[in-house]
């Protein structure tokens, strides 16, 4: 088998939509919080002000992808590499399950591992991995939103390697 099956990297013409999406939503936060005129639904400006923060966030995030041409996710003979959790590869003898979760038609792969504790993320994904796990079940969601990466290929590569494990 080749070194390295499926690799995906950012999408800058994805990313670009993204972040084209979520300047929209800050810009209409801005105007549901009253900061161009009076707020159209007086009391909801608390709702205008997390999504300012909220799509702000995500669109710094997005600018930061954008420019990051290194490989977002890597799956080979020796695991499975998910930039946004960690710098980590995750060996496939600590996968213990793979799942699908879908949500609108979107759908992101699932890392169920042997010991979580053993691959912990620093990175923004991480902080956010108890509502994941909630949401989810699992410990690692693997998206392909924004990259070049296929998921029905993703699959097809994460299935080749569990069944040579």
């Amino acid at each position: 088998m080749r070194a390295a099956l499926f690799t995906a990297r950012h999408s800058r013409w994805r990313l670009a939509l993204l972040g084209a999406g979520a300047a929209a939503f800050v810009f209409g936060g801005l105007v549901i919080t009253g900061l161009f005129g009076p707020p159209p639904r007086p009391g909801a400006e608390w709702f205008g002000w997390f999504c300012v923060i909220f799509f702000g966030l995500g669109g710094l995030a997005i600018m930061q992808r954008l420019f990051d041409r290194s490989e977002a996710v890597r799956i080979d003979g020796r695991g499975i590499y998910f930039k946004p959790w960690s710098e980590q590869t995750i060996p496939w003898s600590e996968i213990r399950d793979v799942t699908v979760w879908q949500f609108q038609g979107q759908k992101s792969i699932i890392l169920h591992l042997a010991d979580p504790g053993r691959f912990p993320s620093k990175k923004l994904l991480g902080k956010v991995a108890g509502a994941n796990r909630a949401l989810a079940g699992g410990d690692v969601p693997i998206s392909l939103v924004g990259t070049d990466g296929n998921f029905a290929d993703a699959m097809a590569t994460i299935d080749r390697y569990r069944r040579s494990t």
